[in-house]
């Protein structure tokens, strides 16, 4: 059977942070049982024969990701149901990765036994940052201390595959305030950290602070200090880094991103989820009513070979492992030249391309080149 991974969207949460555009609703609590009716009825759909053929005996789920939202923000009996449901689709791997993303304010021993009972492997914490400062500036509703409460909580209810988000570049953070969240982060003993640089999204509240200069972004050379900082503590605490932003110990690589960097089937369920089925991409409605109205697999295009190129070049050399390149010969009959111009940002051996710690700091110039070389 072919591999094949779920995300599955809750787009519920307590609070809107300020630098958040993904789908996600507060205050929606009565709508939470209409909701998890439409996303089985959803699943139910995917469990009979669709436009990919029938899912079981087709392929095995090898990964599932639960994301929001705040997934942990609604009853953990939900989480069960779904997961429950989702095993109608077809098989699942009997060391199918699991991960539930969730906000450590969130979090209670009752909840998370839960999850482990509906077969939850993986946590993934949106600590964010240990400065109770920052925090609430980004709108985040718990506090440095919630974030080892959690998992502490999360080990006694039997979890060993715990992540914490962080993020660097935040205006007002100062270098200092960075390595502290990186110490406490790496003491908790989390077997993955995930390190993103702000993104500042319009539309957001944090943009409208940008705009009227209430809030300071850091300059470029400052968040990419942030950046190298990470990458030297993370690595002597034996945190190996296998992609732009990611980090784990040996063997907790999280298993579900490596699909999308490598450009695995995924199906998305839910509101404002993402697919990739058999080279072709759709999505669901990104409104919470259009969803619930029946918004379903639109927008369905099928891949040309150069969107397969574009993309596996873009995803491929985020990660450390890099581009493939007998693979990508294969797939394609494409070949990259000497490239001199690229000297210091990328490196080519072992059969692999692949971008230097500089190189990573400027992937999409450094990508932009690559295609632009293909194009010649």
């Amino acid at each position: 059977m072919k591999p094949l991974s779920l995300y599955i969207h809750v787009p519920f949460c307590v609070q809107k942070c300020a630098y958040c555009d993904f789908a996600s609703w507060p205050g929606r609590e009565r709508q939470w049982r209409q909701y998890f009716d439409a996303l089985m009825t959803e699943i139910r759909h995917w469990s009979v024969i669709t436009d990919f053929g029938r899912l079981s005996g087709q392929y095995c789920v090898q990964t599932a990701f639960i994301g929001g939202g705040t997934p942990t923000a609604v009853d953990a009996g939900y989480i069960k149901e779904i997961i429950d449901q989702s095993r109608f689709l077809t098989t699942f791997a009997d060391d199918a990765e699991i991960t539930l993303e969730g906000n450590p304010g969130t979090l209670t021993p009752e909840k998370l036994a839960t999850y482990k009972r509906a077969g939850v492997t993986r946590l993934s914490l949106g600590a964010q940052s240990f400065d109770d400062g920052l925090l609430r500036s980004l709108g985040r509703i718990h506090t440095a201390e919630q974030i080892g409460e959690a998992v502490r909580m999360a080990r006694d209810a039997g979890f060993s595959n715990i992540n914490l988000d962080l993020m660097y570049g935040l205006p007002g953070q100062t270098m200092a305030q960075w390595a502290d969240t990186l110490e406490q982060a790496v003491a908790l003993g989390v077997q993955h950290i995930s390190a993103y640089s702000l993104i500042v999204e319009e539309g957001t509240p944090m943009a409208d602070r940008v705009q009227r200069g209430e809030a300071v972004l850091p300059d470029d050379e400052t968040v990419n200090a942030m950046q190298r900082a990470c990458i030297d503590v993370l690595s002597k605490a034996d945190f190996g880094r296998y992609e732009i932003s990611n980090y784990a110990k040996p063997g907790f690589q999280c298993r579900h991103n490596l699909v999308y960097w490598n450009r695995g089937d995924y199906l998305g369920l839910g509101c404002a989820a993402h697919s990739l089925m058999q080279e072709h991409r759709f999505h669901n409605a990104d409104t919470l009513e259009e969803y619930l109205s029946g918004g379903r697999m639109l927008d369905m295009e099928r891949l040309t070979a150069r969107d397969r190129v574009e993309e596996t070049v873009m995803l491929s050399t985020r990660t450390t492992r890099g581009l493939d390149l007998g693979r990508f010969y294969a797939n394609y009959g494409l070949r990259f030249p000497a490239m001199p111009e690229l000297d210091g940002l990328i490196e080519i051996q072992g059969g692999f391309l692949r971008l230097t710690t500089r190189g990573l700091e400027v992937q999409n110039a450094v990508v932009l080149k690559l295609l632009e070389v293909l194009e010649k």
